[in-house]
């Protein structure tokens, strides 16, 4: 199983690529880094990786990491620079469309499966605590504005896919302690949770295709 990760070099999609080491199992994994020195891997990791350099906003690179592969993780996202202040922002729905139009254009009769690490609060507030709902309205709008394009271009696309929206992302451990579902409602989850789910049920055990589902503890 040939995976390529979008976003390895920082939170989700970093502890998807290490878990995905850990599991030892045939699982091959090409990654796409801007600075390829600078990623939080060590030289083992590295061993086993395939790295792409280039950027995520530009098409021809993502072509050159998609190209051949089983499995997209998807796990772009703005960085925060300060308050209200965010680096690449969009960068997920730029990077979704690329992907979109690069498989229409390419592997037409073998399309690989998107995944995409999104929000929660994303179309609608119902995965959402109510007392939470100010802070999403206040502060995440542009956010899951731009993944709310990204969302509508993969599900309009024809390609196998499956969506995952975290509630609010922590640094917190691996419990592997979640819920999961179509409507699930919840305040926090790790990046390692949200991983960890991505990797067993949907990778590994091929569950959740063409579904849109919430993630929280």
């Amino acid at each position: 199983m040939h995976i390529a990760v979008l976003g390895a070099s920082r939170n989700t999609g970093r502890y998807f690529v290490k878990q995905a080491l850990e599991k030892n199992a045939d699982i091959q994994i090409t990654i796409l880094a801007r600075n390829p020195d600078n990623l939080p891997f060590t030289s083992e990791e590295l061993s086993k990786i395939t790295v792409v350099k280039g950027d995520a906003l530009v098409k021809q690179d993502i072509a050159r990491t998609i190209e051949g592969v089983d499995i997209i993780l998807c796990s772009l996202g703005a960085k925060p620079q300060g308050l209200g202040k965010m680096s690449d922002e969009g960068i997920e729905e730029v990077g979704v469309k690329s992907i979109v139009e690069i498989i229409k254009e390419t592997r037409a009769g073998n399309m690989p499966r998107l995944i995409m690490v999104s929000s929660t609060g994303v179309g609608t507030n119902s995965d959402v605590p109510y007392v939470m709902r100010p802070f999403y309205s206040l502060f995440l709008r542009k956010p899951l504005q731009h993944k709310q394009v990204a969302e509508k271009a993969i599900k309009n696309s024809g390609i196998t896919y499956t969506i995952v929206r975290p509630a609010l992302l922590t640094s917190g451990e691996l419990t592997k302690k979640y819920r999961a579902d179509v409507v699930c409602s919840g305040y926090t989850i790790s990046r390692r949770d949200v991983a960890h789910f991505v990797l067993e049920q949907c990778v590994i055990e091929n569950k959740w295709p063409n579904s849109s589902l919430s993630i929280a503890y």
